[in-house]
């Protein structure tokens, strides 16, 4: 049987070397930017409505409620962006100190504010926060 002889010649051989994950980063940041330009003109189209302003004592009343049962949230903050309020945030009562309120979001993360960045406060349906609701 005859012996037949295959030589390999890679790119590196001949003197390319490959950047590997850098030659894609400039597309994936271009993308990024686009959503990131979406999604920021899709939070601007929402319009959200002012919710009764609560007074301080009120709203610590119902964080209360909520953090000792467990509760699901809904905070509207006392802040306005292009002339509206942002989306209420979806979150549990996970404690409170040094005059923070801490919270954990539907999201996983966790944040905290004061009371005084609150403008009104409501129980969320359970169902909603576990999305078991169809």
């Amino acid at each position: 049987m005859e012996k037949i002889s295959i030589t390999r010649v890679t790119p590196e051989q001949f003197g390319y070397k490959d950047r590997g994950i850098m030659k894609w980063l400039g597309m994936m940041l271009s993308d990024h930017s686009e959503a990131l330009k979406k999604e920021e003109m899709n939070d601007q189209l929402i319009e959200v409505k002012a919710k009764e302003e609560m007074t301080e004592e009120d709203i610590a009343k119902v964080l209360n409620q909520a953090f000792a049962t467990n509760s699901p949230v809904l905070i509207q903050a006392n802040v306005m962006r292009n002339g509206n309020y942002y989306k209420d945030l979806e979150c549990k009562v996970s404690g409170y100190g040094e005059g923070q309120i801490h919270l954990f979001l539907k999201d996983g993360r966790g944040t905290n504010c004061s009371i005084e960045e609150i403008r009104n406060v409501e129980f969320m349906n359970t169902l909603d926060w576990y999305d078991k609701r169809k």
